[in-house]
């Protein structure tokens, strides 16, 4: 996903002395599977571990439900209120050891500097356009962009105007990449995939950190604490290697067709430890003539399926509005609901839809916030004889 990148200045060597006005600089491995994985090399004036306070931070309230009853559900995130932050206000939905899926609509600038120490974040820009400022640099952002934070990366972001921002996020305890098999063997990507190189944005300019101490907040398995550090953590002389953040709109996202139905691993946009992620975006679609323009109806035996509507008309679904999500749960059926089948043998073929999916691999809890925008009508909504349900649901 990353192709090599510098930015500032670096030594000719790795490892070697360095300095910057006289002054020796202080190297930074930032690197994933120890030191056998990709990374980075971070040449800072300060030292980086220079801490003058550590203390409790802020909660970061989770409460799953292990639901008794397991059905497919609706969560109408639109329905959340604004709140907080783009750090604090952030809500989770659906979750579980691999994954946390949740929404933010914040009201207010983010203060703190923050960093996930435990997980990659890939947070999709429903709308709203912005900066992420961190120690590799400054990174412009714009509706419909996913950015793709790793873990360790030091930020603030910053938005052009708070009004109506919403993100998707997604909290991901495995390194996310682009899918092994777009790659070919010196890890270019390949020209069957449905993006290239040029597709990734990374840093384009190195920030200017504070003079004097810098709080960050350091979230580590759901705990969040509190460090000041001596140095501004942004006081990067240079830097190079393959791990930083990048954005990358769902719009370059190149679509692929059949003359028949393909199935949602065609859209695979990204790949990390127990789950996918897809990028549904608007395309042609089957075009032979006895072909049925809609999902097939399935079982997803061994994952649960969530998606998240962005715009666009789906036909498969009633009920769905924008900022929708749902979530289809592993060892029950699902597909288009009554009347799609009938409805869909006059449509174009073509569809306008745009929809982030993740599929995962072990099953996903619903929050107690998930419980609140849960529509209970859903789970019956393929019930020919008419809605309806049990309080035992949610």
């Amino acid at each position: 996903m990353r192709p090599y990148k510098q930015l500032g200045d670096v030594p000719r060597k790795r490892h070697m002395r360095f300095a910057d006005d006289g002054r020796l600089a202080y190297e930074e491995l930032f690197g994933r599977e120890g030191f056998s994985g990709p990374s980075s090399l971070l040449y800072h004036r300060g030292m980086p571990e220079g801490a003058q306070d550590v203390s409790e931070g802020p909660a970061d309230l989770m409460t799953p439900e292990h639901e008794q009853v397991h059905t497919n559900a609706h969560l109408k995130g639109f329905d959340l209120p604004s709140q907080g932050d783009v750090i604090t206000g952030r809500r989770w939905l659906l979750v579980n050891d691999d994954v946390h899926i949740g929404l933010v609509a914040p009201v207010s600038a983010q203060q703190v500097l923050y960093v996930n120490g435990s997980a990659d974040e890939v947070l999709f820009v429903h709308a709203g356009s912005g900066a992420l400022h961190s120690q590799f640099g400054h990174l412009a952002f714009k509706r419909h962009d996913y950015i793709v934070i790793p873990r360790g990366t030091i930020y603030r972001i910053d938005f052009d105007d708070l009004a109506d921002v919403r993100l998707l996020c997604i909290e991901v305890t495995g390194l996310v990449d682009v899918p092994d098999r777009y790659r070919a063997r010196n890890g270019q990507l390949t020209e069957f995939a449905p993006f290239s190189e040029r597709d990734f944005h990374g840093p384009d300019s190195l920030e200017a950190g504070n003079a004097g101490p810098a709080e960050i907040w350091l979230k580590r398995s759901n705990h969040v604490s509190r460090y000041v550090l001596d140095h501004h953590p942004f006081d990067v002389i240079g830097w190079d290697g393959t791990i930083y953040p990048v954005t990358f709109n769902i719009h370059d996202f190149e679509p692929r067709a059949g003359r028949f139905h393909v199935p949602p691993p065609i859209h695979q946009t990204f790949q990390a430890h127990n789950l996918v992620i897809c990028s549904f975006v608007p395309r042609k679609l089957d075009w032979d003539p006895e072909a049925i323009h809609l999902p097939y109806h399935h079982s997803n035996l061994d994952s649960d399926e969530v998606l998240y509507y962005v715009e666009g008309n789906y036909a498969a679904r009633r009920g769905i509005s924008q900022g929708s999500f749902t979530h289809h749960v592993g060892g029950l059926p699902h597909g288009p609901q009554p009347g799609a089948l009938e409805a869909s043998l006059d449509r174009p073929r073509e569809t306008d839809e745009l929809a982030v999916m993740v599929d995962t691999f072990r099953p996903l809890h619903r929050t107690a916030i998930a419980r609140q925008i849960f529509d209970r009508d859903y789970p019956f909504s393929w019930h020919t004889g008419g809605v309806s349900g049990t309080t035992s649901i949610a």
